[in-house]
C-alpha cells in the first residue's frame, strides 16, 4: 500500500466511524462529494475512499456496511489504532491530510508506521463495541434467568465503566467476590482478544474470576463458562503499537500570554 493508500485508510475510517457529522465537520453534503473531494486530495479513485469507508462500517453500529465480508489486516489494524481517538483529534489529523499539511510534519512518518502493508490473507474482524455489547445484554438475561454455571450473589454489580479489568460483579459477602467478563463474537467459535489488565486481574482472583464466551450472537447465542481462565488458557502475548495523541504548547507561547494578562 503506497502512502496515499495508507492515508486514505485514515480519511475513509473517519468517514465511517463519523458519518455525518463526519461530512459536516469536513464540509461536504453528500457521501458522493466526500468521495471526490477526498480522492482528487489524496490523486487516488473515489470508489478506493468508498469502498474503504464501507469495509471500515462493520465496526461502527450506526452504518450496515459489508458485515459479512472478511477484513484485510490492514482494515483490522487500523480500526484498533485509531479506535481510542476522540473526533476532535482525528478531525484534525484528516484535514491535515486533506490539506497535505500532515506531510510537513512528523505524524506522517509515524502514520506510515503504524499502519500495515495491504495483505492478502483475510479474516473474520470481531468489533468490540457491537459484539462486546450485544454479548454483555444476552449475557445479563442468562444471569438473571437463574442459570447454575455462575454463583449467585446478594449483588450484582456492572463494573464496565471502572477499568477495573472485568465487566460485572457478584458481591456474596464482605469477604467473597466474583469477577465476570465477558466476551463476545459472531460466529460459532473464534479468538478473543484479552487487555494487560483483564488478564493481570484474572491471574490474581483466579477461581474468583469467570471468563463468559457469548458465540453465534447473531443467530442462536450460546454461552461458555471458562472459571480461573488464567489457569486454564494460555493467551499468546502481543505487544502493539498504537497512535497516542497529545497536545504541546511551546514556551514562547506560555510567555507570550503571560506577558498579554500582565
Amino acid at each position: 500500500m503506497d502512502g496515499n493508500r495508507k492515508l486514505a485508510h485514515i480519511v475513509a475510517y473517519y468517514l465511517s466511524r463519523f458519518d455525518k457529522v463526519a461530512l459536516s465537520n469536513l464540509g461536504y453534503k453528500t457521501d458522493k462529494e466526500a468521495f471526490h473531494k477526498t480522492a482528487e486530495a489524496l490523486d487516488i479513485l473515489p470508489n478506493y475512499i468508498k469502498f474503504r469507508r464501507d469495509e471500515f462500517d462493520v465496526a461502527h453500529p450506526h452504518r450496515k456496511g459489508w458485515h459479512k465480508r472478511p477484513m484485510t489486516m490492514s482494515i483490522i489494524n487500523t480500526i484498533n489504532a485509531l479506535q481510542d481517538i476522540d473526533e476532535p483529534t482525528l478531525q484534525s489529523i484528516v484535514l491535515d491530510i486533506l490539506a497535505k499539511d500532515i506531510e510537513k510534519s512528523e505524524d506522517l512518518e509515524l502514520l506510515m508506521a503504524i499502519l500495515p502493508e495491504e495483505k492478502k490473507k483475510k479474516r473474520v474482524y470481531v468489533p468490540r463495541n457491537i459484539t462486546g455489547k450485544k454479548a454483555e445484554e444476552i449475557f445479563m438475561e442468562w444471569f438473571k434467568s437463574g442459570q447454575k454455571n455462575i454463583p449467585q450473589g446478594k449483588d450484582f454489580m456492572d463494573m464496565r465503566d471502572y477499568g477495573c479489568g472485568y465487566d460485572f460483579q457478584i458481591i456474596v459477602s464482605d469477604r467473597q467476590v466474583y469477577a465476570i467478563e465477558v466476551k463476545g463474537f459472531l460466529e460459532d467459535e473464534g479468538g478473543i482478544l484479552i487487555t494487560g489488565k483483564e488478564w493481570e486481574t484474572a491471574g490474581i482472583m483466579k477461581t474468583d474470576y469467570y471468563l463468559v464466551l457469548v458465540s453465534n450472537i447473531d443467530k442462536v447465542p450460546v454461552i461458555t463458562v471458562i472459571n480461573n481462565p488464567y489457569e486454564k488458557l494460555s493467551p499468546k502475548r502481543n505487544l502493539q503499537t498504537v497512535i497516542q495523541v497529545n497536545w504541546t504548547v511551546s514556551s514562547t507561547e506560555i510567555r507570550q500570554l503571560k506577558t498579554n494578562l500582565s
